[in-house]
């Protein structure tokens, strides 16, 4: 239980942004305090000057915005970071169903999943999104991406808070990015393939699994103190798992063959949207106040609906409804 716990803690701090902030102030102040009675009192007032500059930087508004105004095209230009965001990075704090799944089901009889008691219809969510530059500059770029979208059952203290799927998505990505690719206003900002592997890493019958290559463009159109709206298709070629052996073979009869994820941009706040053949989900990330505390510095207010069917993979074919309540990070 402990490992659970310390698991959610890391994952809030990852999506908050808190920890790294926190880390970065307190070596800060750890050098001004080293060159106490070391360095001329005028120097070292000049390192606590620079530290309250840095804190006060990092707690300014200012910086939503621009994160904001950089584009997509800029999400795929490499940079010293070794790390970046990628998709969306959420801790949703409550998370209600319309409809719990409480027996999953498969064509493939070995994973049909047996009652054994009444899932909580409230839980928590979080999605952990991330990528890293691999090799290639200027228009070129292979990148690794990971994505992990956890169902957490806290409220369920009668079978011990446990995780009720977990979501592991690894992909390699090859992202081009044109020059001066516009038509009719519309930015074509990159152009990404890929292969994905996306599993809940969990043993029969609850396994559920499938691998796909992808293609997907980006594009986007700036309507100046309108806003911005950037358009995300993606289309997807299931490799092999439509044997009735498979986990779940009938998985593109429920998820599609591809998806669409817009993104408007308007002033501080962002409204995303990810459609597929049999479900939407809909996101709005605000700004959050100062005097919530360091932990969600750089953070938004984060509201999410889903409706339809694949919120998770033991999911896939199960048609419901959510709504959730939490923090998130800006995309960059």
């Amino acid at each position: 239980m402990k490992k659970t716990y310390s698991n959610v803690l890391f994952a809030f701090l990852i999506i908050s942004g808190g920890a790294a902030i926190a880390a970065t102030i307190e070596n800060s102040l750890q050098t001004c305090l080293d060159m106490q009675d070391k360095e001329p009192s005028e120097k070292t007032l000049e390192c606590y000057k620079q530290t309250a500059q840095e804190l006060l930087t990092k707690k300014n508004p200012k910086s939503f915005r621009i994160a904001r105004d950089r584009g997509i095209t800029e999400e795929w230009v490499p940079s010293d970071e070794p790390i970046r965001v990628y998709k969306q990075n959420y801790f949703l704090v409550y998370s209600r169903s319309s409809q719990p799944n409480n027996a999953p089901t498969s064509p493939n009889p070995n994973n049909q999943v047996p009652y054994s008691y009444d899932l909580d219809n409230k839980e928590v969510k979080f999605q952990i999104s991330l990528k890293a530059h691999l090799f290639g500059e200027n228009r070129h770029a292979l990148w690794f991406g990971y994505t992990q979208l956890s169902f957490w059952q806290a409220y369920d203290r009668k079978h011990s808070s446990p995780f009720r799927e977990n979501n592991y998505e690894p992909e390699l990505i090859y992202s081009y990015r044109p020059e001066n690719l516009m038509l009719a206003g519309v930015t074509t900002s990159f152009l990404n393939a890929g292969w994905v592997h996306q599993s809940n890493g969990q043993a029969l019958p609850k396994s559920r699994t499938w691998n796909r290559l992808y293609l997907q463009i980006g594009l986007e159109r700036d309507f100046g103190e309108n806003g911005k709206l950037a358009l995300q298709p993606r289309w997807w070629k299931i490799l092999g798992g439509n044997a009735i052996e498979d986990d779940n073979p009938d998985i593109v009869d429920y998820l599609g063959h591809g998806e669409i994820e817009a993104r408007y941009y308007y002033k501080q706040g962002v409204l995303s949207a990810i459609a597929r053949v049999h479900s939407l989900q809909l996101d709005l990330a605000l700004p959050a106040p100062r005097m919530l505390g360091f932990l969600i510095q750089n953070a938004n207010f984060h509201l999410q609906f889903f409706s339809g069917n694949g919120e998770s993979l033991l999911d896939y074919n199960q048609r419901h409804q959510t709504f959730g309540l939490g923090i998130s990070m800006p995309f960059e």
